[in-house]
């Protein structure tokens, strides 16, 4: 069931199906013709799963939406607003007094610098 699409009544009949013991055998003679790989997610990295918030003027990107791209890509997640599931702000002022400044050292979200988070990304790949 934690298959995505795979509910009870389906995963059920699954374990149904390969209780029988001649399902059994009919799958052990298939796979003797296959061979199973687990697949690499593009772009996965510990950044999966992060969550980021990005303010102020960027040095290291064209703009924003290209930081965003490159965070998506690496399976990190963009947020507009920093809340206490946010796990950097990426701000090259870190002494900045703007609102998402205060909610992060409030919240006690780190605050990074693009250099922090590009080191931080090339130490997850």
């Amino acid at each position: 069931m934690q298959v995505d699409g795979v509910g009870e009544v389906i995963a059920e009949g699954i374990v149904s199906y390969f209780a029988q013991e001649k399902n059994q055998k009919r799958a052990k003679e298939l796979l003797s013709f296959i061979t199973l790989t687990r697949p690499v997610q593009e772009g996965e990295s510990s950044l999966s799963g992060k969550s980021f918030v990005i303010t102020g003027k960027v040095a290291q990107f064209k703009d924003r939406s290209e930081l965003k791209a490159f965070i998506e890509s690496r399976g990190g997640k963009v947020a507009s607003s920093v809340s206490a599931r946010t796990d950097y702000l990426i701000n090259n002022d870190a002494t900045s007094s703007s609102t998402k400044n205060k909610t992060a050292k409030e919240l006690g979200v780190s605050i990074i610098t693009e250099e922090q988070f590009l080191k931080l990304a090339e130490s997850e790949a």
